[in-house]
């Protein structure tokens, strides 16, 4: 029963690894996907037949999990070569808005599905004055420059696009023209994205500019209208993660309400599906962007598996967080597979796997901060979220750091610093904005709006200050990602060897 309950415990883990090393070797296999579903069927067939006589044989059924990941990879990449040649040929395309709008000053962005194509177009709408009216789901016929993506020296741009299944840019001027022909698309997406606009709109009716823009990327990921020297004081202190709605704002957000739920009574078999159904409100209003489907996907398989274990259907031990996040790394692969080149997804995944594994059990860190916080003499929670803090921002930054200098060539030295400063007064932002949207419409709304600018305006400054300072953010080479990231495998082992030592 041992042996099965730990194949049980880590089983999507290897499930997981196992597809995502098929999406990295799929460039490199030629062979067509009829081949490979074949080989992928004859052996999971002889896994099964002759797990009876050698049980060390299901082994092989991660080898066809991983000849599953490389025919979803194949199937899901269009003819890009073909496209490329095709692009600057391009002066007219009709076709759907298929993501939620980045509303700018003075430009819209969106990416935008020809009908007759199978590849997508990034498009951005510069204009003069008043914002024209998109959506998620308009319909429309556009007549612009299109071209193939650069590549630039330090970031290949036309790649990153290819992973999310875009082949060209558009630009579309005051000249050009866009014609509106009606709507089409999910038509619940679209109510989603009218929702957020409004939201945004609100925002910007009660908040002076650089506030309002703070507040676009605090409250919903959207950083367009942000202001250029306050978006790069986030990226000098690497407190970028800030601007990107993720698993800080959703567990700072279900935190609130798991606290308002459970004071008002509710038992955790109705809080976990009360609060589900809010991680897919802020789904559908904010967007379906990788840190937050992640983290709501890591959220939706451990409250399930609590409901069950609640129930009785299964144990309790069972509840895996590191199940939870391969759960999630495997749905957003199935999805979309190139996603696992995207620098969102690997820093996602790596600030979490690292917290998780700081807080397993394993390392009893949970209870040296409960030992503290009782020794305290005063409230428990004013070591408890300190420590907490401390230990998971220091995680964090462990998980994303190699990630960090492979791709941005930058290390931040002050990181910790930084959270530890920043993170406290966004939360205070974060609940005071969720707080106001809702009421923004009523008498209270601006008093409301005024002090909710304040906070931004202090978390503004702060970020600034902390930009100023020597050292905030260090040039490196994309090596020393690689050695970094060594080095924190590296203490992670030491970490397992000394606890065994000492017990």
């Amino acid at each position: 029963s041992v042996i099965l309950y730990k194949e049980m415990r880590y089983s999507l883990i290897g499930i997981a690894l196992s597809f995502a090393a098929g999406c990295v070797c799929a460039p490199f296999l030629g062979l067509s996907p009829i081949l490979l579903w074949a080989i992928a069927v004859g052996v999971a067939a002889f896994s099964l037949l002759t797990a009876r006589y050698r049980r060390g044989l299901l082994g092989l059924l991660l080898l066809s999990v991983a000849l599953l990941g490389v025919i979803r990879y194949q199937t899901a990449q269009p003819p890009f070569s073909s496209l490329y040649r095709k692009a600057p040929l391009l002066h007219e395309l009709t076709g759907t808005v298929v993501s939620y709008p980045d509303l700018g000053e003075g430009y819209t962005a969106f990416t935008f599905a020809p009908d007759h194509l199978p590849g997508k177009v990034r498009v951005t709408w510069f204009f003069a004055g008043e914002r024209p009216s998109l959506c998620y789901g308009d319909r429309m016929r556009l007549a612009g420059s299109v071209e193939v993506p650069p590549r630039f020296p330090d970031f290949d741009y036309r790649a990153y696009l290819a992973r999310q299944g875009v082949f060209a840019t558009m630009a579309i001027g005051e000249e050009d023209e866009v014609i509106a022909l009606g709507v089409g698309g999910n038509p619940l997406l679209r109510y989603g994205d009218s929702l957020r606009q409004m939201f945004l709109a609100q925002l910007d009716s009660i908040l002076p500019p650089q506030e309002a823009g703070l507040a676009h990327g605090l409250l919903f990921g959207e950083r367009a209208a942000l202001a250029d020297d306050v978006e790069e004081a986030f990226r000098r202190t690497g407190l970028m993660h800030l601007l990107a709605v993720s698993g800080l704002h959703l567990g700072i957000f279900l935190a609130l309400l798991w606290f308002i739920l459970r004071r008002l009574g509710l038992r955790p078999l109705v809080t976990y599906p009360l609060v589900g159904i809010a991680v897919l409100l802020l789904l559908w209003i904010v967007g379906p962007r990788v840190s937050l489907v992640r983290a709501g996907l890591l959220f939706a398989f451990l409250a399930l598996g609590s409901v069950l274990a609640d129930l009785g259907l299964i144990l309790r031990r069972w509840v895996s967080p590191y199940q939870g996040l391969a759960a999630a790394a495997l749905v957003i692969l199935a999805l979309r597979p190139t996603a696992l080149a995207d620098v969102g997804f690997q820093l996602s995944f790596g600030a979490t796997t690292a917290i998780i594994v700081v807080f397993d059990r394993t390392f009893h860190v949970q209870k040296w901060i409960e030992k503290m916080a009782e020794r305290f003499p005063g409230p428990g929670w004013c070591v408890r979220y300190p420590l907490g803090l401390v230990i998971v921002s220091a995680a964090a930054q462990a998980g994303t750091a190699p990630f960090l200098a492979y791709h941005f060539n930058a290390i931040y030295p002050l990181a910790l610093l930084c959270n530890l400063s920043a993170i406290p007064l966004a939360t205070i932002a974060l609940w005071t904005g969720l707080c106001t949207l809702p009421l923004s419409w009523t008498a209270i709304g601006r008093p409301m709006g005024i002090f909710l600018g304040f906070i931004l305006r202090g978390l503004i400054e702060l970020v600034v200050g902390l930009s100023a300072l020597p050292g905030a953010s260090l040039y490196t080479p994309s090596w020393m990602g690689i050695w970094i990231g060594g080095l924190v495998v590296y203490l992670f082992f030491l970490a397992l060897y000394l606890r065994d030592s000492s017990s």
